[in-house]
């Protein structure tokens, strides 16, 4: 929730999109996370059959979350703001937030938890084709993510490398949540290998809200547990396996994004992560890619390769109540320089651009966070 534009900082029902401070339209700022999400009827037409016949209806399971008994807002919250299905629709919600360039993120809802994987691969082929086909040439603007079945590792590749060639996708969409095996793992190992072979980010972003199928759903009872903290506590886990198991150090030129799992949890982590590593390192040895590559260690402290190798989407921003502690916040997460902004429209946790221009952030972290993070991250130009 982005409770920066309200002088007493304190939380609001709704958050609007308008107005938008109109210092903002004097930086190019990139969104790096804006979820775009096709008339299902249209993006029929580009899957393969048999599915084009069978699946009429998305999702073709239940399991979606609602906050209206908690925030109280009507629906599922994927769709607060309103819903951009075309290029068009999209470049109008650009004009309307104060954004120049996009990054559309797959808006479907939590593709990765269906168990299917051939349906799940199927999807995501026929969102790419129509990303290529009909979005992605009506405007520089518009750049996107490629849509995989990252839990088929082979299929995921693939996929990568069947689209890659489209110059509009700078990255590849994957999740993180309580039901997958992280995506540090080496048997991920497949899409890594196609992301770098065409110069394309990973992007790890949250998935399944109410976490089934794992402890956590089994736990909790509200709606802050499950999505808010949730997400925290397995994107750090994510993170991890991707530190800890030599990702970086089997593919030290890979850039990670981090999507709507937290930030202010950075500092702990490093001293965390340092810290246990420094005293027993030995386990490192026994990961798969070290076992592969006869190293013992890792190739430099677990905290070092957050400078490297992972940044992290802006949203949510969220504000302490002492307005001095997000000062220093930005300062021990380095934020603007970890920082790039993006809105998550259009979720009912949407992020107007408005927070940026808070006067803890300087005048060069502002542009950093609003246009140089991204377009320095990313191999492929914006």
């Amino acid at each position: 929730m982005n409770i920066a534009t309200n002088p007493n900082r304190q939380p609001a029902k709704r958050v609007k999109p308008n107005p938008i401070d109109p210092r903002a339209h004097n930086y190019k700022v990139v969104d790096t996370d804006f979820h775009f999400i096709p008339d299902w009827e249209v993006l029929r037409k580009f899957l393969k059959e048999p599915f084009r016949t069978e699946l009429t209806k998305y999702p073709p399971v239940g399991g979606d979350y609602t906050p209206q008994y908690a925030i109280g807002l009507e629906g599922t919250g994927q769709e607060t703001m309103g819903r951009a299905s075309t290029a068009a629709e999209v470049l109008k919600v650009l004009d309307e937030i104060g954004v120049e360039s996009v990054l559309l993120s797959p808006g479907f809802q939590r593709p990765q938890s269906m168990f299917h994987p051939a349906m799940l691969s199927a999807i995501a082929a026929a969102y790419n084709d129509y990303l290529a086909a009909e979005v992605l040439p009506a405007s520089p603007r518009i750049k996107a993510e490629i849509m995989i079945n990252h839990r088929d590792p082979a299929a995921g590749a693939a996929e990568i490398r069947r689209v890659a060639k489209h110059p509009g996708f700078l990255s590849v969409y994957t999740e993180f949540g309580g039901n997958y095996e992280p995506i540090g793992t080496s048997r991920h190992d497949p899409i890594y290998d196609a992301a770098i072979e065409n110069d394309l980010t990973v992007t790890s972003h949250v998935g399944t809200f109410y976490q089934q199928f794992t402890p956590l759903h089994q736990g909790t009872r509200t709606w802050s547990e499950l999505v808010g903290i949730s997400a925290v506590s397995i994107s750090m886990a994510y993170v991890g396996s991707m530190i800890f198991q030599g990702l970086f150090d089997k593919y030290p030129t890979l850039r990670v994004i981090i999507k709507e799992g937290g930030f202010w949890w950075l500092p702990e982590f490093m001293a965390r992560s340092d810290d246990y590593y420094l005293s027993h390192p030995g386990d490192i040895k026994l990961t798969e890619r070290k076992l592969e590559a006869g190293e013992q260690f890792l190739n430099k402290l677990p905290s070092e390769y957050f400078e490297s190798n992972i940044r992290f989407s802006s949203q949510p921003v969220c504000f302490p109540r002492d307005p001095r502690h997000f000062k220093m916040l930005m300062e021990l997460c380095r934020g603007e320089d970890m920082l790039m902004y993006s809105s998550d429209w259009p979720h009912a946790t949407f992020d107007p651009i408005n927070w940026a221009f808070d006067p803890a952030i300087s005048e060069e972290g502002r542009k950093k966070i609003l246009e140089d993070n991204a377009r320095n991250w990313f191999r492929r130009p914006f």
